[in-house]
C-alpha cells in the first residue's frame, strides 16, 4: 500500500494514465463504517469494494478508520497523505493500481485519544462497525468461542469499562453510549478469518456486556445483528519488485518503511 498526495494525484500524469482514481466528490462521502484494524486485507478488499461502489453507484458510504494497538504509524501515513491510499493487483496478464479515496477519519485510540473513537462510532450516521483484528483480538476460547473473562484486556476493561482497551470493550461501551443518546445500535461484522466470525463475535460481546450490565445486555441482544462473513482470499507480502510496480503504476516511489499493499486475482 502506497501513499500519496491528492496534489500529486491530480498533477501528476502517468499515476492519471495507469491507476484508476476516484471520480466521485470525496466531501460528499459520509462516515456510516467505522472499521477496527487497518491492516493490508482490510485495505485491499472491503474498502477497495466501497471505493467501486461510490465510482459507479453514487454510494456517499465513507469509513472511519481505527487501530486500537499498534499500527500507530499506518494511521499517522494515511493522516498525512490525505487520506488516500493505493492497492495494487497482479492478474496474470497485467498489473493494475487503484487510489482509494473513501477514508474520510483516521484514528488511533493511544495517540489520537480512545474518546475520539468512541465519538467517531457514536455517530448518528454510523451504521456498521467492522473489525479485522486478528483471531486473537476477540479475547475468546477458540475451542469453546467463549469469551475469556480472564483474559488481561477483558479483565481490566470490566474493572475500568468507560476507558475499554479491547475490541470487545470498545464496541460495548460504543453500544451503551448509543443506547444512553437514544441513537440505534449499529451492525457488528467480524470480517476476520475464522469459522462462524458473527456468532463468535457476538458471544464475545454479549459475554462482555454480561458481565457489566444485564440490561445492556439484554438491549444489545435485541438490537444488535452479528452478520457472519466469508474470507476467501489474501494480500501477498509486499517485495522489492511490488514496490518498484507500484512506483511504475503511480509515479510516486513508496517512502521506505511505509507498507505496501498487492491484491491477486484471477
Amino acid at each position: 500500500m502506497g501513499y500519496i498526495t491528492t496534489r500529486v494525484i491530480m498533477e501528476n500524469t502517468l499515476l492519471t494514465a495507469n491507476a484508476t482514481l476516484p471520480t466521485y466528490d470525496r466531501s460528499a462521502l459520509i462516515p456510516r463504517i467505522v472499521h477496527l484494524g487497518f491492516g493490508a486485507f482490510h485495505r485491499a478488499h472491503q474498502a477497495v469494494y466501497a471505493d467501486i461502489l461510490a465510482s459507479e453507484h453514487g454510494s456517499d458510504w465513507g469509513y472511519t478508520e481505527v487501530n486500537l494497538i499498534g499500527g500507530e504509524q499506518q494511521i499517522a501515513d494515511l493522516q498525512q497523505q490525505d487520506l488516500l491510499y493505493t492497492v495494487a493487483e497482479m492478474s496474470a496478464d497485467a498489473w493494475t493500481a487503484r487510489v482509494v479515496g473513501v477514508v474520510k477519519q483516521a484514528l488511533h485510540a493511544g495517540v489520537d485519544g480512545l474518546e475520539a473513537v468512541l465519538a467517531a462510532m457514536c455517530q448518528p450516521q454510523v451504521a456498521i462497525v467492522s473489525l479485522t483484528i486478528t483471531e486473537k483480538g476477540y479475547c475468546h476460547s477458540p475451542a469453546s468461542g467463549e469469551l475469556q473473562l480472564d483474559h488481561p484486556l477483558i479483565a481490566a476493561d470490566l474493572h475500568n469499562p468507560h476507558q475499554p482497551k479491547s475490541a470487545a470493550g470498545v464496541v460495548v461501551e460504543a453500544l451503551s453510549r448509543r443506547r444512553a443518546a437514544g441513537l440505534p445500535a449499529f451492525t457488528v461484522m467480524s470480517c476476520d478469518n475464522m469459522p462462524e466470525n458473527g456468532h463468535v463475535m457476538r458471544n464475545v460481546v454479549c459475554a462482555y456486556a454480561r458481565a457489566l450490565d444485564e440490561d445492556l445486555a439484554a438491549w444489545i441482544e435485541q438490537n444488535v445483528t452479528f452478520p457472519s462473513t466469508m474470507v476467501d482470499r489474501i494480500v501477498p507480502a509486499v517485495t522489492a519488485e511490488t514496490l518498484d510496480k507500484i512506483t511504475q503504476l503511480t509515479g510516486c516511489a513508496t517512502r521506505p518503511g511505509w507498507p505496501a499493499n498487492l491484491s491477486v486475482s484471477g
